[in-house]
C-alpha cells in the first residue's frame, strides 16, 4: 500500500464511521482499496452497499466478478440475481456462467439457460436518427454551456476556413456530464438543430447484447452510420454504460467494448470526417481514463441544476399552453432551488393533476394557480442532492487532477449553499 493511498484509505474509513450511511463515500473507499489491491475488503465493502439497495447498475457485474476472485459465491450471486432484477444485459451470460462453474467445483450443479445462436449486429440503423429538430431557444437555461458548445462545436463547423488556418479542425468529442434531468440530451439535440445537421443518437438499448460480440459489432455499425452521414452530430447517452473504467473490471467482461468505443473514437479523429460527437454520463467518475485523453473526450462540460432565472424561464415553458391565473414564477423559482428540468416537470405535472381532479367534481375549467404548485411542492425534492453529495465525494477526494474543478466552483456556489448547510 502506497503512503497516499494508506492515508486516503484511513480517511475514508474515518468518515464512514461519522456517517455510515454515506454510500457515497463507501463507494470510493471500496473502489479505492480495490485499485490498491485489498480485493477482500473492497468486496466487503461492495456487498454493504449492495445488501443497503445503494450499488449502481454499472458497478454490478464488476463487483461479481470481483467477488468470485476471492472465491465469494454468496455475493457473486447477489450482483447476478440483483443485475438480472435491473434489467442488465451486458455481463449476465458470463458471470452466470463463471458462477455455474464454481458451484460445479464445488459440487453443486445447476441448469444453464440456452444460449442459442449468437444473435447479428442491429440492421435497422435508420432508427438512430432523431428527426424531431429543436434550437437552443427551445432550452430553457444553460446559457453559459450554449455558449462553450457555439465555440467549441459550431462556430469550427460554420466557419472551417478560420479554424483551418490555425491548424484547428472541426470533429472531436465533448462529454456532458452532471445531475440527471439537467438537460443534457435536450443540450445534444439542440445542439444538432443548430447546425442543421442529422442527429444520431446512440442508444444503449440499441447497443448492449448477452451476445459474445455483438455489442461491439453494434457499436461499431452505429459509427459507420455516423461516417456515412456526415456530417451529422453524434450522440451517446449514458456513456459510463458503454465505456466503464478498465480498471474497476476483473475479467474481461466490458473491457471488449471499451476497447471497440477507443477504435470508433480515433478512426473519426484520424479522418476527420466531421462526426461531431457529443456523449452524456451522469456518472463521469466511472468512465474509463483513456476516452478522456486527448483527441477524444477531451472537453468535458459540466451541466449543472438550472439556476433561477433559468428555473423561471422553464417553467414559462411549461405553462405557456396551460389555463392559469396569477401565477408568480419568479417566487416559484426563488422557491426551488436546485432543482432539475425534470423537478420542475414532475412539479408541474403534480399541480395540473390536483388541476383536473377539481375539474372532474366541478365540471369547470378552473385554472392553474399558485396555490396548487405551492401545494405540490410541499412534496417534491430536488432529485439533484443525490449526484451532488456524491460529487462533493469526489472533488474532496478524488480532484488531484482538477477533473472536478467546474463542479467545485458550483459546490462553494449561493445555489447550493441555499440548500445544503457546509458541513
Amino acid at each position: 500500500m502506497s503512503n497516499e493511498n494508506e492515508t486516503r484509505i484511513a480517511a475514508l474509513r474515518q468518515a464512514i464511521a461519522l456517517s455510515p450511511e454515506n454510500h457515497a463515500l463507501r463507494l470510493m473507499l471500496a473502489e479505492l482499496l480495490q485499485t490498491d489491491g485489498q480485493i477482500a475488503a473492497a468486496v466487503t465493502e461492495f456487498d454493504v452497499l449492495l445488501q443497503a439497495n445503494s450499488l449502481d447498475k454499472g458497478h454490478l457485474i464488476p463487483v461479481g466478478l470481483l467477488a468470485l476472485q476471492m472465491d465469494n459465491l454468496d455475493v457473486a450471486e447477489r450482483c447476478l440475481q440483483t443485475a438480472v432484477r435491473v434489467g442488465l444485459i451486458e455481463g449476465i451470460a458470463s458471470l452466470r456462467t463463471e458462477i455455474e462453474a464454481r458451484r460445479a467445483a464445488q459440487g453443486f450443479f445447476r441448469i444453464a439457460q440456452p444460449v442459442g445462436d449468437a444473435a447479428p449486429a442491429m440492421s435497422n440503423l435508420d432508427t438512430l436518427v432523431d428527426t424531431a429538430v429543436i434550437r437552443f431557444a427551445d432550452v430553457g437555461s444553460l446559457e453559459e454551456v450554449k455558449k462553450v458548445i457555439h465555440k467549441l462545436i459550431i462556430l469550427p463547423l460554420l466557419r472551417p476556413e478560420v479554424y483551418q488556418k490555425y491548424g484547428r479542425r472541426s470533429g472531436g468529442g465533448v462529454l456532458m456530464y452532471g445531475p440527471p434531468g439537467c438537460g443534457k440530451t435536450m443540450l445534444a439535440r439542440a445542439t444538432a438543430g443548430e447546425c442543421q445537421l442529422p442527429f444520431v443518437n446512440i442508444r444503449i438499448e440499441d447497443i448492449l447484447d448477452p451476445y459474445l460480440g455483438v455489442s461491439e459489432r453494434n457499436l461499431h455499425a452505429a459509427f459507420e452510420y455516423g461516417r456515412a452521414n456526415a456530417p451529422c452530430v453524434l450522440f451517446i447517452d449514458e456513456l459510463d454504460a458503454i465505456a466503464f473504467a478498465r480498471r474497476k473490471y476483473t475479467g474481461s467482461t466490458g473491457r471488449a467494448l471499451v476497447d471497440q468505443i477507443l477504435q470508433e473514437l480515433d478512426a473519426i479523429g484520424a479522418e476527420n470526417n466531421n462526426v461531431l460527437i457529443l456523449a452524456a454520463t451522469n456518472a463521469p467518475w466511472d468512465i474509463d481514463d483513456a476516452l478522456l485523453r486527448p483527441g477524444r473526450f477531451d472537453r468535458r462540460l459540466f451541466v449543472p441544476p438550472p439556476d433561477q432565472p433559468a428555473r423561471q424561464r422553464i417553467l414559462e415553458i411549461m405553462v405557456r399552453d396551460i389555463p392559469t391565473s396569477r401565477l408568480d414564477l419568479k417566487q416559484l423559482s426563488a422557491n426551488t432551488p436546485l432543482f432539475s428540468g425534470a423537478d420542475l416537470r414532475a412539479l408541474v405535472d403534480a399541480a395540473v393533476d390536483q388541476v383536473i381532479d377539481e375539474a372532474l367534481v366541478s365540471e369547470n375549467d378552473p385554472p392553474l394557480t399558485m396555490h396548487h404548485l405551492q401545494s405540490a411542492l410541499t412534496a417534491q425534492r430536488p432529485t439533484t442532492l443525490e449526484w451532488l453529495d456524491r460529487a462533493q465525494n469526489y472533488v474532496e477526494f478524488a480532484n488531484q487532477d482538477k477533473r472536478y474543478e467546474e463542479v467545485e466552483k458550483f459546490l462553494r456556489s449561493k445555489e447550493f449553499r441555499k440548500i445544503v448547510k457546509p458541513n
